[in-house]
């Protein structure tokens, strides 16, 4: 029988680590071919944190005995949300019985200049085309 573990991601921005709600969290897996599983797509609610996602995970006994199998699941997760850079985390550690809760800061993309930003108004000005 398969054994799973469990992720939660939360997502904010700021040191204050203010919530982002509807931010794009995917998750995917390797498969034997070499390629990526998609496993889910979900967005953050008004706290920035997404629904919990049950993962494989292998045997938890794999932590009590030394050797090369390692006693967890690597999986890939990407954050997006509009206005800020994309988070991407690879190699996020899932074990059996047990929910990872993975953070996510997202930075926010830089503004451009508004004109109201300084405090001018200043038109547009639009170069004639030359035909």
């Amino acid at each position: 029988m398969q054994e799973t573990g469990s992720l939660r991601v939360r997502v904010f921005t700021s040191r204050a680590q203010l919530p982002i709600a509807g931010a794009a969290v995917i998750l995917s897996g390797p498969v034997t071919d070499g390629r990526r599983e998609l496993l889910a797509v979900q967005r953050t609610d008004s706290s920035g944190v997404a629904g919990i996602i049950v993962l494989n995970a292998p045997d938890a006994a794999l932590s009590q005995v030394p050797g090369n199998a390692a006693p967890f699941a690597s999986y890939t997760l990407v954050v997006e949300h509009p206005g800020f850079y994309l988070a991407v985390f690879d190699g996020v550690q899932v074990f059996s019985g047990v929910e990872t809760v993975q953070d996510v800061a997202l930075t926010p993309l830089p503004r451009p200049v508004q004109p109201e930003d300084d405090g001018a108004d200043r038109p547009v000005v639009v170069v004639p085309q030359t035909l």
